[in-house]
């Protein structure tokens, strides 16, 4: 089991009840089964398939701790990712952006340009920025996941690397939507006002080596008494 440090006065203001000890659960049973799979799988998805797998699986798991209180959100593309039990009821209209419950972000960071890393390799000593995307600029509370790999007896794995909440961002914390010609994707990157919340709302920080500490406090400016 992996040790982190822990920001016991976050408050999860989703609309269900949600203790810290349930999340933290979950980010460990998250982590256990990333653990389980093979490494070779790892290096032949890209960085944003992984990042949908790790969302996907905590999500499953904090709603796992609630015993029946949340749901994961019963459609794909529904906001936010898990939602109170009463949802099941939910037309297909309501779920796409209904209005309690917790979206999960995951990223991995960005790296300068150049930066030669191998796929799938510890990646915390190059990171230079960490910030999340969504599908519109409406997203006001979120749970901000961030993952690197390590290395296990099987070869380089993912494990979440700090986790960041916020319920309060607005509008003026994401950038414009784009994508919004052709098919593709509509996403908005999260400005530096948004970054700067969800760094003030820093919740887990991976405490096997000091250097996730320094690297994130740097990033997100985290300060401490």
């Amino acid at each position: 089991m992996h040790n982190y440090i822990i920001n016991r006065n976050i408050h999860f203001n989703c609309g269900f009840s949600l203790p810290i000890a349930n999340v933290v659960s979950a980010i460990h049973h998250t982590n256990d089964v990333l653990e389980q799979l093979p490494a070779s799988l790892f290096r032949s998805i890209d960085y944003k398939t992984t990042s949908a797998m790790i969302g996907c699986i905590l999500c499953e798991n904090i709603a796992l701790t609630t015993n029946g209180v949340a749901i994961v959100n019963p459609i794909e593309k529904g906001h936010p990712d898990i939602v109170p039990w009463q949802a099941i009821e939910a037309t297909e209209e309501q779920l796409r952006n209904y209005p309690i419950g917790l979206e999960v972000k995951c990223t991995i960071g960005s790296v300068p340009k150049g930066s030669n890393i191998e796929k799938a390799a510890p990646r915390i000593n190059h990171i230079s920025n960490v910030t999340w995307q969504a599908h519109h600029q409406e997203v006001s509370e979120l749970f901000g996941i961030t993952f690197d790999y390590i290395p296990t007896a099987s070869g380089y794995k993912p494990v979440i690397s700090a986790t960041f909440y916020c319920d309060n961002l607005c509008v003026s914390d994401w950038g414009d939507i784009s994508g919004t010609n052709g098919r593709n994707t509509k996403v908005c990157g999260m400005k530096a006002s948004g970054k700067a919340k969800m760094g003030a709302g820093w919740f887990t920080i991976l405490a096997d080596s000091p250097i996730y500490w320094q690297k994130y406090s740097q990033i997100f400016k985290i300060y401490t008494e």
